[in-house]
């Protein structure tokens, strides 16, 4: 498989990871996770495809669309004739109904775009096994997230600015800044995202955690009311869980 039928094959990809599991992906996945540029591209592209799907979902369909749509199914050849306005006007009634169901398609119910986008995002860069960072923020950050025990932290732990400016790994995730360390705990290899919280997610993150799976592994997203967080494991959900 070309990294071009590769991206062919991923461009139906659904971005909350439901399909990951469908055979018909399984080669394609595994090229991504192992190819960083193509796994920057996945991400990105499902980011862009959570982006639309939101935006869509918000739209409402105009009234009397429906009785649009049936009545141009009805309009014979010879009322089309006698009536081309309404015949195009119908055509275009579903032509956007047709648009919204594409789109819808490929849309997640839950978690929400935004946080099933930011999840996927973790888990590819996890996958891609790109990590580092230094300076003494990070290192106590990681000490702490490392404690047996030891939740997850808050807003109250995380000074973003001293991270980022200290040797904190940075990234880039919709034009957003994250900073990203690596810990351990109980054998388990987790790799923990932080986002200054700015609409991101949406609003289901800021009422618990999500969760998605893929092959790769699987991730978690909450927010407080300062940031957005991400944490990724190869070790599953339910390793994740504990942590919560």
């Amino acid at each position: 498989m070309t990294i071009e039928e590769a991206r062919f094959i991923l461009s139906a990809y659904r971005p909350n990871g439901s399909d990951s599991d469908l055979p018909a992906f399984g080669d394609a996945l595994r090229m991504a996770a192992g190819d960083p540029e193509l796994g920057a591209w996945f991400a990105r592209s499902r980011a862009h495809d959570a982006a639309v799907s939101l935006k869509l979902r918000q739209i409402e369909p105009p009234p009397g669309l429906r009785e649009a749509i049936l009545a141009g199914a009805r309009v014979s050849d010879t009322q089309r004739s006698r009536a081309p306005g309404m015949a195009w006007i119908a055509g275009l009634a579903a032509a956007a109904a047709l648009a919204i169901v594409v789109f819808s398609m490929k849309a997640p119910a839950r978690p929400e775009a935004g946080t099933a986008a930011l999840a996927a995002f973790a888990i590819n860069d996890m996958a891609n096994e790109r990590h580092g960072g230094k300076g003494e923020p990070a290192i106590a950050l990681v000490a702490e997230l490392e404690t047996k025990g030891a939740r997850m932290p808050g807003a109250e732990w995380i000074d973003f600015e001293r991270l980022r400016d200290t040797g904190c790994r940075k990234l880039d995730f919709a034009g957003h800044e994250v900073l990203e360390v690596c810990f351990s705990r109980d054998g388990s290899q987790f790799h923990f995202y932080v986002a200054r919280r700015d609409g991101l997610t949406g609003d289901s993150a800021a009422r618990g955690p999500s969760f998605i799976t893929e092959a790769a592994g699987a991730a978690a997203v909450w927010s407080d009311s300062r940031f957005d967080y991400a944490i990724a494991s190869a070790a599953g959900a339910a390793a994740i869980r504990r942590l919560l």
